[in-house]
């Protein structure tokens, strides 16, 4: 392999090379001189032309974060993090310590009637309560293992047992049972039993200790998110300063921009969604909407989901007060658990099969180039692909 070089460039001539994504500058900005210096690593022979989205930046020797776009030390970025259940029916809120998760997934469950939240974070210790905790379901398992996340939860649907018996590349933390140490049950007046369900960042690094997990991203780690070196509009994007994400009637979540903050801020059922540790409001620097097919498991009396997170779709990417239409891919080998009924009800023998690779959801814009997210928080959200007309961008 030829010998690598580091390449001195000023902001200016790096944004001339095409870093693939969803924009550039506005006309006021790009007039603005720049001085801020970046380094590239590349091969001696290589040539800086077409999609460079996976040449390493740095800036006063600091590299971008994955999770968040901001510049870090190289070594935060071979870290871990942490994903975990949170609840979001409105008779759990308001939540505590997601304000502090660098990306918020948010996904359906049983019926289709109430969301859930995989709040994933880069640095969490410090979080003195996080929560409400609530049980696992099979596919929030699987975007923790794209991120080579470890997984905490407080207990699991069935479906979510079986995958846990044959992923032997998920790290979980079962807060409900092997790792209940790290739980404690906060006090709540007028809140269900299920709706108390707590842990804390340092009870959380402490089970990770004790199960032995390893605190470095695997070798096969892939991204999931790109950014770009500082914040820019989406080229090309139609105003937005209104999302909403109408999952059914009652359950019609929403943001609105600050362009003063040049944020979006979310609300949920009709109020805004705060942090119960800070007393602020949830506000993110993206927002992705990613359509999927939803089905209902078939045999399955309860209701329970499955979302299929393989393959290809459609979607949004949504910042600056501004959205884009984009799409989306993941490629995987796993043979995902047979979810065998008897008389309605889930097979409860334990599975065996190896799952193979489950691979990394990538995003693109609509010219295939791969999407380029702003520096700062994201929030997904994971939509039934037909009920698109929930959708309302305004």
């Amino acid at each position: 392999m030829n010998k690598k070089k580091l390449l001195s460039l000023t902001l200016a001539a790096v944004m001339a090379f095409s870093f693939g994504g969803c924009g550039k500058k506005d006309e006021e900005e790009t007039t603005t001189e720049a001085t801020t210096e970046y380094s590239i690593t590349t091969e001696d022979d290589s040539v800086l032309e077409g999609d460079l989205s996976e040449v390493e930046l740095t800036r006063d020797g600091k590299v971008q974060s994955d999770l968040n776009g901001e510049w870090v030390d190289k070594a935060e970025t071979t870290k871990r993090p942490l994903s975990i259940t949170i609840n979001n029916i409105y008779v759990s809120l308001p939540q505590s310590g997601i304000s502090e998760a660098d990306v918020i997934f948010e996904m359906l469950e049983e019926h289709r009637s109430v969301t859930r939240f995989l709040c994933v974070f880069s640095n969490y210790e410090q979080i003195e309560k996080l929560g409400p905790v609530r049980s696992a379901r099979h596919y929030f398992d699987r975007k923790a293992m794209e991120l080579d996340a470890y997984f905490a939860h407080w207990g699991q649907s069935v479906y979510a047992q079986h995958e846990f018996e044959v992923t032997t590349q998920l790290d979980q933390i079962d807060l409900n049972g092997k790792d209940g140490g790290a739980a404690f049950r906060a006090n709540r007046p007028g809140y269900a039993l299920e709706h108390t369900g707590y842990t804390s960042g340092q009870g959380l690094a402490e089970a990770i200790k004790n199960n032995g997990f390893s605190t470095e991203k695997d070798a096969s780690y892939k991204k999931m998110f790109y950014f770009n070196p500082d914040d820019t509009v989406p080229e090309g994007g139609k105003d937005c300063n209104k999302v909403t994400t109408a999952f059914n009637q009652g359950l019609e979540p929403y943001f609105t921009y600050d362009s003063e903050n040049k944020v979006y801020k979310r609300f949920e059922n009709g109020a805004e969604q705060i942090d119960e540790n800070t007393g602020a409001q949830l506000t993110f620097k993206n927002i992705i909407i990613q359509y999927a097919p939803h089905r209902y498991i078939e045999g399955d009396e309860s209701g329970c989901l499955d979302i299929e997170l393989t393959g290809s779709g459609e979607g949004y990417y949504i910042s600056d007060g501004k959205v884009i239409p984009i799409t989306w891919k993941k490629d995987a080998s796993a043979s995902y658990v047979d979810y065998t009924t008897v008389n309605g009800y889930i097979d409860e023998n334990p599975r065996t099969a190896a799952p193979g690779e489950f691979g990394t959801t990538q995003y693109y814009t609509e010219d295939g180039e791969m999407l380029k997210l702003n520096p700062g928080k994201t929030f997904v959200t994971i939509f039934p692909d037909d009920k698109k007309d929930g959708i309302i961008l305004e």
